[in-house]
């Protein structure tokens, strides 16, 4: 049984996890003759574009699996999802789930198709430099989430002491960000992807670029539990293979990826779709195998706050061997060596 301290850490309830859940999975079929999987993806950004196409392409029905992408809005809701075993695959940020696994919870990652990070602090021009966000206030999304570590990195990076010094607003996802900063219920809002381009074009400007500081973390992996893999390994595999795949069209579909984007994102605005796809296609790894350097960073920095996180090995939270027998078995060069899926 996982420690309360992981739920604590997490700052969810357990009455909010049970809620959400039964809403979110409710009419899951438990028909013996079908694998279905409800697998969550916790943000509105292309990061999870190779989940969206390879869904969209009928990738995962290729190896027999009948996989239903779903948006939970952060990954401290996802973790315990799945905790209770009511999720079994998720795409995620690593940085719920390394440290609910510090804590004690049986997680394991077993690939990120990229661990760099293109949000940005988007803010009005009256707002020039990092340190005049002093005072000031910035949306992200729940405590925990990617947004919320990274913007609390990011700003005492520039020597600005979250919450004192600025305002962390937890505002939702991507989109409601970008309302709320447009609506002036904020003065900055940490945004990525089409978001970001929007709000370039209504004059907003990026005040710190989290892609230009030294921070790194898994920011679209696959995450299960131990148990699950070790029960489950070949669906695993087959889920992986799909998503890889999924990539491969990312990276070499503009066309069909776009039109998923403009599902997945609902924008109509064609020049904003081309150049999210142009941003994105290169961010996605070819070889998507679990990253030590993103973790490794989270972990450093968990440990200021959770001591016990220092003593803690990496490679214990990966599970690298499945990416690296589709390697060695040729899957990823035949996947490249084939024809474009249109």
């Amino acid at each position: 049984m996982i420690k309360h301290s992981v739920c604590a850490a997490l700052k969810l309830s357990t009455e909010l996890a049970f809620v959400f859940l039964l809403v979110c999975f409710s009419g899951v079929s438990n028909s013996s003759h079908a694998q279905t999987f409800k697998v969550p993806f916790a943000s509105i950004s292309p990061n999870y574009a190779p989940l969206w196409v390879a869904d969209a392409a009928g990738l995962f029905k290729k190896y027999q699996l009948d996989v239903q992408p779903i948006y939970i809005s952060s990954g401290s809701i996802v973790v315990p999802a799945l905790l209770s075993g009511e999720v079994k695959i998720a795409n995620m940020s690593g940085a719920a789930a390394i440290t609910a696994w510090a804590r004690g919870a049986d997680l394991a990652l077993v690939a990120v198709s990229s661990d760099r990070l293109l949000h940005a602090v988007m803010t009005s021009a009256k707002i020039k430099r990092p340190e005049d966000l002093k005072g000031k206030k910035v949306g992200s999304d729940r405590y925990g989430s990617l947004s919320d570590l990274a913007l609390r990195e990011a700003l005492r990076y520039y020597k600005l002491s979250p919450d004192r010094d600025v305002a962390i607003i937890q505002t939702g996802g991507v989109p409601e960000r970008l309302g709320a900063l447009k609506a002036g219920a904020i003065d900055g809002a940490m945004l990525t992807g089409d978001s970001r381009l929007q709000a370039e074009k209504l004059g907003y400007h990026a005040v710190i670029e989290l892609s230009e500081l030294p921070i790194r973390y898994p920011s679209a992996g696959i995450v299960i539990t131990r148990p699950f893999l070790r029960n489950n390994r070949d669906t695993v595999k087959r889920f992986l293979k799909g998503w890889t795949e999924g990539i491969k069209i990312v990276k070499t579909e503009k066309n069909l990826t776009m039109r998923v984007l403009r599902k997945y994102l609902k924008t109509e605005d064609e020049e904003i779709l081309s150049k999210t796809y142009e941003i994105y296609k290169d961010v996605h790894e070819k070889l998507p195998h679990p990253s030590r350097i993103g973790v490794a960073f989270a972990l450093e920095r968990l440990a200021a706050t959770f001591p016990d996180a220092a003593k803690l090995r990496v490679d214990d939270f990966l599970e690298g061997e499945i990416m690296l027998q589709l390697e060695r078995d040729g899957f990823i060069r035949e996947i490249y060596s084939e024809r474009p899926v249109r």
